[in-house]
């Protein structure tokens, strides 16, 4: 497409910066981008909304309870069909359920034994292990030989033990708190 001076009207050159017939200073042309450049902002966009949809997918978790306890965990973990519910009096009630996904296995046990005074820290302290903080909580770690570790710890009126197959499942559990 052919350009005129505005000044004197001479047809200019391509990339001319002034007219060759007057002088007048040639206006910044504005060019649009090339195609290539807009194929290359396209993909790029498509390519993020990927990635960005693989991250959103992938942190999928699911909110499971057990006895008056909320836990978070990742989505890929199935609940095992086994679910132990003792109660031993109106005060003492203990529930225990396990999930499993193609790594690691982990158990979670919460004992409750509602306006019986007792101190859940005490009792957690009573199982031994070393102690530690972990989910926020002061509590006692243990290890078993070649069969996982866990977390036992007191929550108000609560005893609540984390059982893992292997430690790095602890980053798995969020303690959310009771209900």
């Amino acid at each position: 497409m052919t350009e005129y001076c505005s000044k004197c009207g001479e047809a200019l050159k391509e990339d001319a910066i002034f007219c060759a017939n007057c002088g007048e200073k040639v206006p910044n042309r504005h060019k649009g981008l090339s195609r290539n450049h807009l194929i290359l902002i396209v993909v790029a966009v498509i390519l993020l909304a990927a990635t960005a949809s693989i991250f959103l997918m992938s942190n999928q978790t699911q909110t499971v309870r057990v006895g008056d306890v909320k836990f978070q965990l990742p989505a890929d973990y199935v609940n095992e069909p086994d679910r132990t519910e003792v109660s031993i009096d109106e005060n003492v009630k203990s529930s225990a359920m396990g999930w499993s996904n193609d790594k690691h296995y982990i158990e979670i046990g919460v004992t409750n034994t509602p306006g019986s005074g007792f101190d859940s820290e005490e009792v957690a302290a009573g199982l031994g292990g070393t102690p530690t903080k972990m989910y926020g909580y002061s509590g006692y770690y243990l290890e078993y030989e070649n069969e996982g570790c866990a977390f036992v710890f007191g929550l108000r009126d609560e005893v609540c033990m984390i059982y893992v197959s292997d430690y790095d499942a602890f980053g798995d559990v969020e303690v959310i708190g009771q209900v």
